[in-house]
């Protein structure tokens, strides 16, 4: 089990442990369960599954939709939480919050209609009927990068499709679970989603358990291929959201405006540390030069620092060796060739802040051509023709998500179809949306979160004829 899930602290094997990654003081520790808490976890899941799945789709709305009251009423003391255990600007913080509410808003008001059965005529005269049932108990394996959003955008459709969910958050946010689980306690699904801090040898235990029908997660490619070949050998569903290195393409008729407007959030977004964040700008040769120049400026206007402050744009990495494995990747990537374009200021190792990056002349042999490159660091490539601007676009393992940035919506959309990723996004920037299906292809993982497909996901099809 050497390569199970994540490398964290020699701490972590016994401990999910709360750290301050702005001051790296430690708030908060918890042992991880025992095996007698994770045998009492699954009977209680299997149990309440079976209720669950014959209660009325409204029955369960009615729940969702009072646990996104709850958010909304807590959203401020869980935003503050949230980036004091993880880094993420307050502001950043606020809006991840307020997006959970609205997914448990929209499966409250839409899985009625996600589920309905169809019923056809055949044309031997039948009537043939097809059901969406639950799969039972599901696992989910979260990351702490949006550490509710994550969960819930993979609970809630899993809850409301009428199975349950066991989480296993990450170790180092295990204040936000616990923040997230008591909102769930209060609106009576205490026994429907429950938390466990579980080590990676749980996990693997659990996803081998009968009682697990499905699991999910959302995290590394080291991850996601331990959990997709430990379900698969089990004989298991699994979904998995894995890394991204977006491309963010900006072709020469592109509104220059726009794009600048857009262009540090694209990347920057959460501390650099999202995996649909825009990872490598590849920019047309005719407006390389004004778009770097412009791109450098905005650059030095960001504030790094404390990220309770509102005037910060840019917070410390989750973990110290985060920050160490982005500095590696980038100094392996300058010894290959890579040149920096522009640095905010001289890294440091006695914390936990990575300075905003400018990576150019990035040769195909180096760690930040084929890596993801998890934190505040920006890769720019220039490009003589759409052509190439797409070629280099489908370079890579990962898949996740793209955009494109130019002022014929048309040929961008014939462009994007020609993109390997789950999602393109056309003058805008690559998010999220509980309507809409999220997903990868490649390394970036497979099947889909939210959205109609989300829901079905974590279904059964049954088909009945009369």
């Amino acid at each position: 089990m050497a390569l199970w899930l994540f490398s964290f602290y020699t701490f972590y094997m016994h401990y999910f442990t709360s750290h301050n990654p702005y001051t790296y003081i430690t708030m908060a520790q918890y042992p991880v369960v025992s095996a007698g808490m994770i045998e009492q976890t699954l009977q209680t899941a299997n149990t309440a599954q079976r209720q669950w799945k014959n209660k009325d789709v409204a029955e369960r709305a009615q729940a969702v939709l009072q646990l996104a009251q709850l958010i909304q009423h807590n959203h401020e003391q869980l935003a503050q939480l949230a980036t004091v255990e993880m880094g993420k600007t307050l502001f950043e913080s606020r809006l991840e919050v307020l997006k959970c509410s609205t997914a448990c808003e929209y499966y409250a008001a839409n899985t009625q209609r996600i589920v309905a059965p169809t019923t056809v005529t055949h044309i031997d005269g039948r009537k043939v009927t097809t059901l969406l049932e639950p799969l039972g108990v599901v696992l989910g394996i979260f990351p702490w990068n949006f550490p509710y959003w994550q969960i819930i955008r993979s609970a809630i459709p899993v809850i409301m499709g009428g199975n349950c969910m066991i989480v296993k958050p990450a170790p180092n946010t295990p204040q936000c679970a616990i923040a997230l689980q008591d909102l769930f306690n209060q609106c009576g699904l205490q026994e429907i989603v429950q938390t466990v801090f579980a080590t990676n040898e749980q996990v693997a235990e659990m996803i081998g358990d009968a009682r697990i029908k499905a699991c999910t997660l959302t995290g590394s490619e080291k991850a996601g291929a331990a959990v997709a070949s430990k379900a698969a050998f089990h004989i298991k569903k699994s979904v998995l959201e894995l890394g991204g290195s977006d491309p963010f393409i900006v072709l020469a008729d592109a509104n220059m405006d726009l794009v600048m407007e857009n262009a540090l959030s694209a990347r920057f977004q959460n501390n650099g540390q999202s995996c649909i964040a825009s990872k490598r700008y590849i920019v047309h040769l005719d407006v390389i030069n004004e778009f770097t120049d412009r791109l450098k400026a905005e650059m030095a206007k960001l504030i790094v620092g404390d990220p309770m402050l509102p005037q910060t744009n840019i917070g410390p990495l989750a973990r110290l060796d985060l920050k160490t494995k982005l500095s590696h990747q980038v100094s392996e990537s300058l010894q290959a060739g890579a040149k920096i374009a522009y640095q905010a200021f001289e890294p440091n190792t006695e914390d936990c802040f990575y300075p905003p990056t400018i990576l150019t002349y990035i040769p195909k042999n180096s760690i930040a051509y084929s890596e993801e490159l998890f934190g505040p660091v920006l890769s720019l490539y220039s490009v003589a023709s759409a052509e190439e601007a797409i070629a280099l676009a489908n370079d890579t393992e990962f898949g996740l998500g793209a955009s494109i940035w130019s002022r014929n919506t048309e040929y961008a959309q014939t462009l994007a179809t020609q993109i390997e990723s789950g999602q393109v996004f056309i003058n805008a920037v690559t998010r999220s949306n509980a309507a809409f299906p999220f997903g990868g292809i490649k390394k970036s993982g497979y099947g889909r979160e939210m959205g109609e497909e989300g829901l079905k996901e974590f279904c059964t099809i049954k088909t009945i004829w009369v």
